[in-house]
């Protein structure tokens, strides 16, 4: 059997949380033929054939890229070309590229489309691409989404509910691992004095509009408990006026750590006393970073938007959820958790049992290989009764 993923970018060009998915779509299914097809970073680039992590790549020239959407004339003919074989091919939702070699029907095999996330972003240019998003999604065999609330809160996702299944995200099995050892070591020193070190902050993530990073220094500022520290890890084109904010609420326990190596964002998990992720628009549509800050037993401070979001890290189990944008609830979410060791245990213990019972690399794999099995079966069932009917048809003939 063969499986081919295709997707406007991936590794180490970057991709993120969706390049993140593949890598474990392509770990988990060893046993299959495979092969991705991307577009490269940059229109410099020539198209190019190599191999991650044991994974055949083709990445194809792209003419220009348009609203973060590489162009590439190479691409269309690669996935006419190299589909041909394909059992599944698997569409990471949204590249507009793909929607279109599926409009022309330049696609072998069964169509699975993971939707990632809806296009709010581009809410100008959404009339032109949603008829093309509704045909695909009417041609994909099944849609794959990460949690309920992604279909709940779609009203394209709706339309389609018959056909969408939910396959939560994972951490890996090196961030759980190394999050239970940590965990374990936590335990050993609960009985130390912590009250003289300051709070650790933490956020993970790309500096952009949706992340909501101007709201969580705008919240960091109006705290009470002002024995805190900030730390903001990732890059991002707001990363400057981010800074100039910063200077000017004068807030003296913030920094930002930039990109850094995965090591170093572990150690980030490990130090800190609680995570927060402060999006204000459903383009966040899941966020594996929560999981990860989960693995290693801390509790999550996230936002009530209209996606996958607050169903990862829940209210009340493993930590808060305020209104996205809200300034006032952010900080005083934060202040409770600063200011409650007790719950941020209890919250941080409830993290970790969650993600070991439903977000593991082992959990995932099984519930994908599940539906790409039911898949292919229906489709040898398909073509046994074609075969069946044309027999009869030339019988009677």
């Amino acid at each position: 059997m063969k499986i081919t993923q295709i997707f406007k970018i991936y590794w180490p060009d970057n991709g993120g949380g969706i390049a993140k998915v593949m890598e474990s779509i392509a770990e988990g299914c060893k046993d299959w033929e495979q092969e991705i097809i991307v577009c490269q970073d940059s229109w410099k680039k020539k198209g190019a054939f190599d191999s991650c992590n044991g994974v055949f790549v083709r990445r194809c020239r792209q003419l220009f890229e348009i609203v973060s959407t590489p162009v590439s004339m190479q691409f269309l003919r690669d996935v006419w070309r190299r589909t041909k074989d394909a059992d599944i091919v698997l569409y990471h939702f949204p590249y507009p590229m793909a929607d279109l070699a599926v409009l022309l029907g330049m696609y072998s095999g069964r169509l699975v489309v993971w939707w990632h996330c809806g296009f709010e972003k581009y809410e100008k240019l959404a009339w032109l691409y949603l008829p093309l998003v509704r045909h695909t999604l009417r041609k994909a065999d099944c849609i794959l989404v990460s949690s309920r609330g992604n279909i709940d809160n779609s009203d394209v996702l709706r339309q389609f509910r018959k056909k969408c299944r939910v396959i939560p995200f994972c951490v890996s099995e090196e961030c759980l691992q190394r999050g239970l050892a940590h965990r374990s070591r936590e335990e050993l020193r609960q009985q130390a004095d912590k009250k003289s070190i300051p709070i650790r902050i933490l956020f993970i993530g790309r500096l952009v509009w949706y992340k909501g990073c101007d709201v969580l220094l705008r919240a960091f500022a109006r705290m009470k408990t002002k024995d805190c520290r900030l730390v903001l890890v990732g890059s991002g084109p707001l990363e400057q006026d981010l800074k100039r904010l910063a200077a000017s609420l004068e807030l003296r326990h913030v920094r930002f750590a930039g990109m850094v190596s995965e090591e170093e964002k572990m150690r980030q998990l490990e130090t800190c006393d609680f995570f927060v992720l402060p999006s204000v628009s459903k383009a966040e549509a899941f966020a594996v970073v929560q999981l990860e800050a989960m693995a290693f037993g801390k509790p999550v401070i996230n936002t009530r938007l209209n996606s996958g979001v607050p169903y990862v890290s829940v209210d009340g189990v493993t930590g808060k959820t305020v209104k996205p944008g809200s300034v006032r609830e952010l900080a005083q979410a934060m202040d409770e958790l600063a200011t409650d060791g007790k719950l941020r245990r209890e919250y941080g213990a409830n993290a970790l049992r969650i993600v070991q019972e439903e977000y593991t690399q082992e959990k995932m794999t099984q519930r994908y290989r599940e539906v790409f099995g039911e898949i292919l079966k229906r489709s040898r069932q398909e073509s046994v009764r074609n075969r069946q009917n044309g027999e009869e048809y030339e019988d009677c003939i």
